[in-house]
């Protein structure tokens, strides 16, 4: 009996062991206040690509950009005229652009709250800083400056959530906090929801920091990434043509 109540206790931890990463390149952007990572992750049966961008909240800015009309014709359009350092799309839409969920750019209320199960969480950026918060969590709008809801939860209390979706493998972006002060945000390809919450739970994405919390943002043909490393791009978009995105960009 207690042989097996000792093997019944280290199945979990051999499950998330068995996510390792095989490959990983890293390049300072913006002078090294930020970071981005490209990595090859896998348990031996899966293999998952994930690139990342990661940094001190107080080195950067987060402003969400509303494209409800269209005319924005692509994240990397979007960064190269309007000066960001990196970019994901943000939240869910309507087949006619119109966004699902709160959506608020520059303090702008562009969409409002909606209550639905898969819009579990809120990312937002008060008084300059940025915040994760489950819907219970969240006191309102007064004061936000930019604003997606989106979801589900990936990671919370630095755990993978439990019951994601464990059928369906796709591209998806998230945003994500290691703490209150380092942030970042990315695409992981080629694995389920529930893959990609033991992902970013249970392997070392950043050296020296794990992420505590993790929302989803809209996935599939939606997703894209962008970021402009000091000698290189990195770049991964398919449909290109969003409702809203999420920019980083220097402080000035």
């Amino acid at each position: 009996m207690k042989r097996l109540l000792l093997l019944f206790l280290l199945i979990p931890i051999c499950l998330y062991a068995d996510w390792k990463i095989v490959d990983r390149r890293d390049w300072p952007v913006s002078g090294g206040k930020v970071v981005a990572s490209e990595l090859r992750v896998t348990n031996g049966a899966v293999e998952a690509e994930v690139s990342l961008i990661h940094f001190t909240a107080t080195d950067i800015r987060l402003e969400v950009v509303a494209n409800t009309d269209g005319q924005i014709g692509g994240l990397r359009e979007l960064i190269e005229t309007r000066g960001g350092l990196a970019g994901i799309n943000g939240g869910y839409f309507q087949a006619n652009l119109d966004p699902i969920g709160l959506l608020i750019s520059n303090s702008r209320v562009v969409h409002k709250f909606q209550k639905a199960k898969i819009l579990s969480g809120i990312f937002y950026v008060k008084s300059g800083r940025p915040f994760l918060a489950r819907i219970p969590e969240f006191r309102g709008t007064e004061g936000i400056q930019e604003a997606i809801q989106c979801g589900p939860f990936l990671v919370d209390g630095g755990r993978p959530v439990s019951g994601l979706d464990d059928s369906r493998t796709a591209a998806r972006t998230f945003i994500f906090s290691c703490g209150a002060s380092f942030w970042g945000f990315g695409i992981c390809r080629s694995v389920t929801l529930e893959e990609m919450g033991d992902i970013l739970a249970h392997v070392t994405l950043i050296p020296e920091r794990h992420i505590s919390r993790a929302l989803n943002f809209d996935g599939g043909s939606s997703s894209t990434f962008y970021a402009r490393a000091d000698d290189r791009t990195i770049f991964s978009e398919q449909r290109p043509v969003v409702s809203n995105y999420l920019l980083l960009k220097s402080k000035r």
